[in-house]
């Protein structure tokens, strides 16, 4: 309710700016924002997944929180885990400004960021006071810069950094808006980059005795035989779970706000109907037997029990939080968890993929 108050006003900022503020306003008065929600917990809709227990499957995805400032305060919104991020080696400005549009009447963000950030060190730094006191699962994502030339270099480096301190890590390689990232999901390439992974997780493991999971996030802009490919990849590897999706680049949705044509990725409510085909065919290709997390479009409890009919064990939302507000999260878990109750599930885990059997 006091974010409906305010929206009109937040929203005749500009997208990076009104971010920036609501950013500024969590890390600088923490405590307020314990008046605009009261977090409940729902026994039917933990969950254990990767061997780490959920509170609930709702979560807020990667962008957010880039540089892991605010997770311990969007915590007390009622999510079952937070993905900070996406954190690149190095620092970056990312592209030129303004790269952030909002289409409000389609429900619906483009951005070209550009993975800005202000580099692992920081958030290295950052992570390390917020893990102790952080009692959700927290997941880090992971990026290259946009300069360098050998792509599985930056990965490396930062799943060695962050593995012994993330309860996940985040294999981000889907995003638009760094030149030729997306190639990474060609077979050829995502074959040799994901042994490379695996053959560093299975040395982590032994130096840190924690086995963190690892999770690729890929494009919904895939094609059936791409998605088959990937799918057999990822089947075959170390890799534990895929999210699906990131933002995309297609734009035959009928938009009608005037930022439509702006380049970059889309997410919000466009999303939702192609983010879940990709979804449900990765649960047939994969038989049901790598946790996928759902993401797109979910702006009501009804979309997200959608996803996880689907084959999503946990889902993700982002656009949804910026148009909806702080309490969007606890109504969702409250109308999710009275879904459940209704059609005769006892937990979530007995409708994870029900409607794609």
């Amino acid at each position: 309710m006091i974010y409906k108050i305010f929206r009109p006003l937040i929203f005749q900022l500009d997208p990076e700016s009104a971010h920036n503020l609501a950013t500024n306003f969590l890390k600088y008065f923490p405590r307020f924002s314990s008046i605009l929600t009261c977090e409940k917990n729902y026994p039917n809709l933990q969950n254990k997944i990767f061997d780490l227990d959920f509170s609930s499957p709702i979560g807020l995805g990667a962008g957010f929180d880039k540089n892991c400032e605010i997770a311990l305060t969007l915590q007390k919104f009622g999510f079952g885990f937070i993905e900070v991020g996406t954190v690149t080696p190095k620092p970056q400005i990312g592209n030129e400004k303004p790269r952030i549009f909002r289409l409000t009447k389609d429900q619906a963000l483009i951005n070209r960021l550009g993975f800005n950030n202000f580099g692992s060190e920081i958030f290295l730094q950052n992570l390390l006071k917020t893990k102790p006191h952080f009692n959700k699962i927290l997941g880090v994502n992971i990026g290259k810069n946009k300069d360098t030339q050998d792509s599985a270099v930056d990965y490396l480096e930062l799943v060695s950094k962050f593995y012994q301190y993330a309860d996940y890590l985040t294999i981000n390689i889907s995003s638009p808006n760094t030149k030729n990232l997306r190639d990474l999901q060609n077979e050829k390439q995502l074959k040799e980059f994901l042994i490379a992974i695996d053959n560093q997780k299975k040395q982590l493991q032994i130096t840190t005795n924690k086995n963190t999971p690892i999770l690729l996030k890929i494009a919904p802009d895939l094609d059936i035989k791409e998605q088959q490919a990937i799918a057999e990849i990822v089947s075959n590897s170390i890799i534990s779970g895929i999210i699906i999706s990131n933002t995309t680049i297609n734009r035959d949705f009928n938009l009608q706000n005037q930022y439509a044509s702006e380049l970059g990725g889309l997410s919000g409510k466009p999303l939702f109907d192609p983010a879940n085909e990709v979804l449900k065919n990765f649960y047939k290709f994969t038989n049901g037997k790598i946790p996928l997390i759902g993401v797109g479009g979910i702006f009501n409890a009804n979309d997200a029990y959608q996803k996880i009919r689907f084959g999503a064990s946990l889902v993700q939302i982002y656009s949804a939080f910026i148009f909806e507000g702080f309490s969007l999260v606890e109504k969702i878990k409250k109308d999710l968890s009275e879904l459940l109750i209704k059609d005769g599930f006892k937990n979530i885990q007995q409708a994870i993929g029900i409607d794609n059997l």
